[in-house]
Parts: C-alpha cells; structure tokens; sequence
C-alpha cells in the first residue's frame, strides 16, 4: 500500500452505512483523506451534506468501508481531494481492497 495511505484514512459518513458518493464523468467515485484536517476542509465547503469525519484507522475498518464502496458500485476513490483542485490522486477501489487485505 502506497506510505500516505497505510496509516489512518478519514472518511465522510451520513447516516449508519451511508457513504459520500459522486458521479463525475460517468463514473461513481467516494473520497479519502489522510489527515482529519483534509477531510474537514473538504465537509467546509458542502456543509449541506450533513455528513461528519470519521477516522477508519484499522485494517477491518479500512476493509469494511471498501466493501461497501463497492455494493454502491464505486470504483475508485479520490485521495486527498480538495474543491477547486482541478486534480486528485484516483485509486482504484478493487485494487485499495486488496492491498488492505494484504497488509
């Protein structure tokens, strides 16, 4: 697994298993920070999503939360993204799974 990514991921969770998803370009994308200030800033901006960080700092977490991505037929996940950044590091979920299951 990729240095910034093997240690705690912060994450946007709503509801009990609701995850933030978006559509961009056809495809179904989800988001992970690796600081809890990233994510916050990013939850700054869509205040309207009511979502709340939380830290997924096991690999069972990490595990779980990719699973779901994938029942909501996620693809990848945008690491670190920020709004207004015109690019994000894109990782792929199926191949995220199995680097966690590895570690």
């Amino acid at each position: 697994m990729e240095p910034e990514l093997s240690g705690t991921w912060y994450v946007l969770e709503g509801e009990p298993g609701e995850h933030l998803v978006v559509e961009a370009l056809g495809r179904r994308l989800s988001g992970v920070w690796t600081t809890r200030a990233g994510a916050e800033r990013f939850l700054a901006f869509h205040p309207e999503l009511g979502m709340r960080v939380s830290p997924l700092e096991s690999r069972a977490l990490k595990e779980a939360f990719l699973r779901a991505l994938g029942m909501l037929k996620v693809e990848a996940v945008l690491v670190d993204y920020q709004p207004g950044v015109h690019q994000a590091r894109l990782a792929q979920v199926e191949e995220l799974l199995q680097e966690v299951r590895r570690a």
